[in-house]
């Protein structure tokens, strides 16, 4: 009788472990049932705290870009307004008067179609948000078998191969003025030439043949005073597709400047001014079919 009460009680102490082990389960049950939704919640507030973040980051970088957009504009309208008011008080005018204040006209309807956007590219969780640059100046004048697309930020060689050269709009003549390019559609022979030009000379689209032509190109090729020169200060040029090729305008210094972002190499050259006077415009050849260049940022200060 003894020996059967002994194993009951050990009986009920194994049923005690049993039912403290069950409780025990039960609690580790719902703590794994749970955890998992604590974590959801957690990284739902953390992610609207930097969906906050980049909003109001947007938002700013948004306000100073368009600022700096509708200032150049107002100042750009202003200048057209003055010359046509000039122009009509002065009632002394001809026909290439009116052409010119039809093509700053245009130029600046152009300005007005690349104010800044909005891109949204799709993620997974949220979208990724950037805005588009301003370029403070685009394709212009050109001169051979070229096509100027998106309001004046992409040039492209036509199906002909042949040179053919175009400029920007806008007139350096003081200051640092930052350019920078991207290589969409290269050849594989590989020559698109980066330099500077003066509309004081005609456009041609040999840009050996241009007097006041000053920069380099593919294979190798620097071009200055109306020549062709291979391997000058040792240059050898490294441009590739989708490179961005930076052109600085040291206007002050009277000095270019030329660099791949990629390769982070670098290339400087004097300008004679007597040669290629003030103001100077950024000045493109292309030579292959369908090569194509887009201007992605200037800065002007």
């Amino acid at each position: 009788m003894e020996h059967m009460n002994e194993h009951k009680q050990v009986l009920a102490q194994q049923l005690d472990e049993l039912i403290l082990d069950h409780d025990q389960l039960q609690e580790s049950s719902e703590s794994c049932h749970y955890s998992p939704i604590t974590k959801i919640d957690e990284w739902e507030r953390e992610s609207i705290v930097k969906i906050h973040e980049i909003a109001d980051n947007l938002r700013q970088e948004l306000r100073i870009k368009f600022e700096k957009y509708t200032n150049q504009f107002s100042q750009r309208l202003k200048q057209l307004s003055e010359e046509l008011k000039k122009i009509r008080n002065d009632n002394d005018f001809m026909e290439s008067d009116l052409q010119q204040l039809s093509n700053k006209f245009n130029k600046l309807k152009l300005y007005l179609a690349c104010s800044p956007t909005i891109h949204f590219q799709d993620d997974i969780l949220i979208s990724k948000i950037s805005i588009s640059e301003i370029p403070d100046d685009i394709f212009d004048m050109f001169a051979g078998d070229l096509k100027i697309k998106d309001n004046g930020q992409v040039v492209e060689h036509g199906p002909s191969v042949c040179h053919a050269s175009i400029r920007g709009n806008g007139e350096y003549s003081s200051g640092q003025h930052r350019f920078q390019f991207k290589i969409e559609s290269y050849n594989v022979n590989k020559w698109i030439f980066f330099g500077i030009i003066s509309p004081t000379v005609k456009m041609q689209s040999n840009t050996w043949a241009i007097p006041s032509c000053y920069g380099w190109g593919g294979q190798d090729c620097t071009i200055l005073n109306c020549a062709m020169h291979s391997g000058l200060n040792g240059y050898s040029c490294d441009f590739q597709l989708n490179d961005i090729i930076e052109l600085l305008l040291d206007c002050d210094n009277r000095i270019i400047r030329l660099t791949n972002q990629r390769t982070q190499r670098t290339h400087m050259m004097n300008v004679d001014l007597v040669k290629c006077p003030f103001p100077w415009h950024f000045y493109l050849n292309l030579f292959y079919p369908n090569d194509r260049v887009r201007i992605l940022y200037t800065d002007n200060r």
